[in-house]
């Protein structure tokens, strides 16, 4: 089932868009035309504010803009209904929050029109959503969360996915590729293309920080290499990271790994590793891939940073020109596109199709949770701007993607991508 991406951007749209940032709106468009059934509502559940902004804020303009682009380009709505876009913020404090997150959906599900949501952004928020939208039936699609235990079951996991589910079956799906494939991924890579023998790998023993310093470090034992140092912080509490840099220096570390996110001070390390560890690359996953990194990083910000995006980047498919133009029209600032701003999108465009194809199967009329649920699952070979899309039982995806980055002149730069695995 094709999406949208191959419509045109116009002036028409840049403006639309312009308008509706600058005043605040949902974004669901001004273009209502035959849209004369009534109302359809797409939520965003991202942190959009302090130090999250600069990840989560990219992401929740995606999703505005797939709503808005999408009523523009149909003058009767969605099979009648209009869109509209409702965004919610998980941070407190500037800060990522489950608890917070919690309370957004349980307003989302206080109003019938929200039949669907793209997010959240971080795994451990998802663990303390997916019991309460699984009993209520609310899709929900995450384009960043990768944390493996969400979805796949483990002996280590705590809780196992099933738990997450009290009413069985399954609400919740994901675009980005797992941690089972990013930690490892990036291991390869350090050991098959740096050279590196040697890691220091340290995590702020989050959810999705110490998942994937685990991971690492379990492939680049199973490659021969050495975890020289293994340590795990309090992030909250932890603001000098050099007795950990030095003992890595002393054990001769040559990369040192981060288990972490920005807001969780993954790349104040490597700021702090000037005069302890000049020469080591510092490496991590798609948590550490923002401006926010960059600048914690400071002096120390150089072409020996890498991080994974556990997502293709759209900019790199010649079939979604048009689209990422449009959008760059409507967010022309640097900072508006973020590893996840796509993946978002592709959220956003998957839930309508969805949404589309519930409303056929229940006869025209708005259909309910549970249906549009059953229609994401049936998604089948999507073509999004990040990657064509299937799910597999447990709402994987099927053809998941990775990404590598390097820092270069001032930014995070694309350096490949390939298909991971899947099923």
């Amino acid at each position: 089932m094709n999406g949208f991406r191959n419509l045109k951007g116009t002036a028409v749209v840049a403006v639309a868009m312009a308008v509706a940032v600058a005043c605040g709106g949902g974004g669901g468009g001004t273009t209502t035309g035959g849209a004369t059934k009534g109302e359809i509502k797409i939520a965003s559940e991202l942190p959009t504010s302090g130090a999250e902004a600069a990840s989560g804020l990219p992401g929740q303009q995606g999703v505005q803009f797939a709503v808005s682009y999408y009523m523009q380009q149909h003058s009767d709505g969605l099979k009648g209904y209009k869109l509209t876009f409702v965004p919610f913020d998980d941070a407190v404090n500037g800060v990522h929050d489950p608890q917070k997150g919690a309370q957004n959906v349980q307003q989302m599900l206080a109003d019938p029109k929200i039949l669907g949501m793209t997010g959240p952004f971080n795994s451990n928020v998802a663990r303390a959503e997916i019991p309460i939208t699984n009993q209520n039936d609310l899709v929900m699609i995450s384009p960043a969360n990768t944390n493996e235990c969400l979805t796949q079951t483990f002996d280590y996991c705590n809780p196992q996915p099933s738990a997450l589910r009290p009413k069985g079956g399954n609400n919740y799906f994901r675009v980005a590729a797992a941690d089972t494939f990013q930690g490892p991924a990036m291991a390869d890579f350090a050991i098959d293309t740096l050279k590196v023998t040697k890691f220091a790998v340290w995590s702020d023993n989050e959810t999705f920080g110490k998942g994937i310093a685990d991971n690492f470090g379990k492939e680049v034992v199973k490659k021969g290499a050495t975890v020289v140092v293994r340590q795990d912080f309090d992030w909250k509490s932890t603001t000098d990271f050099k007795p950990f840099l030095t003992k890595a220096k002393n054990a001769g570390a040559e990369a040192v790994y981060a288990g972490a996110t920005s807001p969780t001070k993954g790349c104040i390390p490597r700021g702090q590793s000037k005069g302890i560890l000049d020469n080591a690359y510092y490496l991590g996953p798609d948590g550490i891939s923002d401006t926010t990194c960059i600048k914690d990083a400071g002096d120390m910000a150089n072409d020996k940073m890498y991080s994974t995006v556990a997502a293709a980047d759209a900019q790199q498919n010649p079939d979604a020109a048009s689209t990422v133009a449009a959008y760059k029209k409507a967010f022309p600032k640097k900072e508006d596109i973020a590893a996840y701003t796509f993946p978002s999108y592709d959220c956003t465009a998957i839930i309508i199709d969805a949404i589309g194809r519930a409303i056929d199967a229940n006869g025209g009329k708005m259909p309910s949770r549970k249906q549009v649920v059953t229609a994401v699952a049936a998604t089948k070979d999507f073509k999004g701007l990040t990657g064509v899309y299937s799910f597999d039982k447990n709402g994987d995806p099927t053809k998941p993607t990775m990404a590598f980055f390097q820092y270069k002149s001032g930014d995070w730069t694309w350096v490949k991508q390939f298909a991971v695995g899947g099923s």
